[in-house]
């Protein structure tokens, strides 16, 4: 519904520097909204290309004893027989609309959005099964439910059924490439049917052909020099200055026209969307760009139809549990029922042409188990691999480990943590070295280190790129008695600076459990053995 007088929740500023100018939203935003919100002006709006870049993100990965040599089941390194190494670090493209068109995005996200939930809310059953992308409230505070709750009900409800029966089953799926495998004619009918349309509207159609057939350049390739590897180089500091004191706005170019011109020299390529379906041996043009404002209501409005199936097959049919986060599944149900259910998910995901990630599939039995010598018994977790089992290996979902009798967080992120940590020793350790002057005493301070890994919680992965959640001075260009534009830095207020110190102390109020601050008790042992190897070296 229209609204004159308040900002809508769509109309959001992006701080991110793009093909086209930055916006004023706050002073211009009714003039925006006016343009988006008329029909006959989107659908013959030509979008931008997108911005593309990469998240690189290490992952452990199980081992298949016929391709690779390596001992354990996981790794992050896989041996080949050719004595070479395969890394197993998962690239997830990103893509990034122009200011303008994210707040078109957005504003069809938010239509979408209203009517998914509506569709949701027609079976509350249905409503819980869903936690992705949404605002799920909490309480009366209107706070909404974070990944910490959604573990902790799969959690609860594992241990719930184990007070009444003998073996708990639980299954984990994971779709395989899910953003870039979505079949457009399938997400255009259900696009459809959820406007209760026999065909798309011409806006509407407008919107979802640059989300299917988008174009896009590489971020990589606006820099001062494109190099293959090493550490990359700039942006051209001296033209984005320029823009910004003579025009007023943040961007790559000073007008279309000039970014017309550099398109023609040939300075700048252009791409198509490269995701693909192989059907036959025929290539299929598929996928959709993950990191727009309408992507995540469209990954969970293609997946409506499967997650209704799932619900009377599974849970109605045979009292079972569901829950999906985006493209990951988990399901508890009796143990005799875990083959059937297994099968009947890996083949209702093929009818929305996805395929299930076979290496990432998972089976659990979770029961009573003794484990000290006062014959005491405590739920327990065993791990269904090839026939056998293997005791006390965790069920992993959403960060956390699971072993029935105790949870914690996942143990690949603590590491993460601390490799961040060791990391800025490492850097403020060469500066110190490198510094000749006598006067300053080469030292690497304590307090500056922790100031840096007490960081906002997303800013502590530096692979993280685009989508981090940095609370900077906010900077806004004024014009000046001389016609020209400068920069004014006001401090950005933010209460909630969420760092991972806070994501413990949350994870041990909600779980009610104080061993999550214990997996970072080494902090301080690798902080003073990081400083004492990389400042004496």
């Amino acid at each position: 519904m229209r609204n004159d007088t308040n900002k809508p929740n769509w109309m959001k500023t992006k701080g991110y520097l793009h093909l086209s100018p930055s916006l004023r939203i706050n002073e211009n935003w009714k003039s925006y909204q006016k343009k988006i919100q008329n029909p006959s002006f989107i659908q013959k709006y030509a979008f931008y290309p997108l911005m593309h870049s990469i998240i690189k993100e290490r992952k452990y990965k199980k081992v298949n004893s016929e391709k690779h040599l390596n001992e354990k089941e996981r790794t992050h390194n896989f041996k080949l027989d050719n004595f070479k190494f395969e890394k197993t670090a998962k690239k997830r493209p990103l893509h990034y609309a122009t200011h303008f068109d994210a707040l078109i995005y957005g504003y069809y996200a938010s239509i979408l959005n209203e009517l998914y939930e509506t569709e949701l809310k027609k079976d509350l059953e249905l409503d819980g099964c869903v936690n992705a992308y949404r605002k799920i409230i909490l309480d009366e505070s209107g706070k909404g439910k974070s990944t910490i709750h959604f573990a902790k009900e799969v959690f609860d409800e594992i241990k719930n059924r184990s007070d009444c029966q003998e073996e708990v089953g639980v299954l984990t799926f994971d779709i395989e490439s899910f953003f870039s495998s979505l079949d457009h004619q399938l997400l255009e009918k259900k696009w459809s049917d959820l406007l209760n349309e026999e065909e798309l509207p011409p806006d509407h159609k407008n919107v979802f052909k640059s989300c299917t057939n988008f174009s896009y350049v590489l971020r990589d390739d606006l820099r001062i020099r494109v190099q293959k590897s090493g550490k990359r180089s700039g942006f051209n500091e001296k033209k984005l200055a320029k823009i910004r004191k003579e025009k007023g706005f943040k961007s790559f170019f000073e007008s279309n026209a000039d970014f017309r011109n550099t398109i023609k020299q040939g300075k700048l390529r252009i791409y198509k969307n490269s995701f693909y379906r192989i059907i036959g041996e025929e290539k299929i043009q598929a996928g959709i760009p993950q990191g727009l404002p309408i992507s995540a209501v469209l990954a969970n409005l293609y997946l409506l139809d499967f997650d209704k199936n799932i619900l009377d097959k599974v849970v109605k049919g045979k009292g079972g549990f569901y829950r999906r986060y985006s493209d990951d599944i988990i399901i508890v149900a009796n143990v005799d029922d875990l083959g059937e259910i297994k099968n009947y998910v890996e083949n209702l995901i093929k009818q929305s042409n996805l395929k299930i990630s076979s290496s990432k599939t998972e089976s659990f039995v979770f029961r009573k188990s003794i484990y000290n010598q006062e014959q005491k018994s405590r739920l327990t977790s065993f791990k269904q691999v090839e026939g056998n089992e293997r005791k006390g290996a965790p069920l992993i979902y959403l960060g956390f480990e699971f072993r029935g009798f105790n949870t914690c967080i996942k143990s690949t992120n603590i590491a993460k943590f601390y490799r961040r940590l060791i990391s800025i020793v490492r850097r403020r350790s060469n500066r110190a070295i490198r510094n000749k002057n006598a006067n300053i005493p080469k030292a690497v301070f304590k307090n500056q280190i922790k100031k840096l890994y007490k960081k906002p919680l997303r800013d502590l992965d530096g692979e993280n790129g685009e989508i981090k959640q940095t609370f900077r001075n906010r900077t806004f260009l004024v014009e000046n008695e001389r016609n020209e534009f400068s920069m004014i830095v006001k401090p950005s207020v933010n209460k909630n600076k969420s760092n991972y110190f806070s994501y413990i102390k949350r994870c041990e109020k909600i779980f009610d459990s104080k061993i999550f601050s214990k997996q970072l008790r080494k902090k301080e042992h690798l902080l003073n053995t990081a400083i004492a190897k990389h400042l004496n070296k």
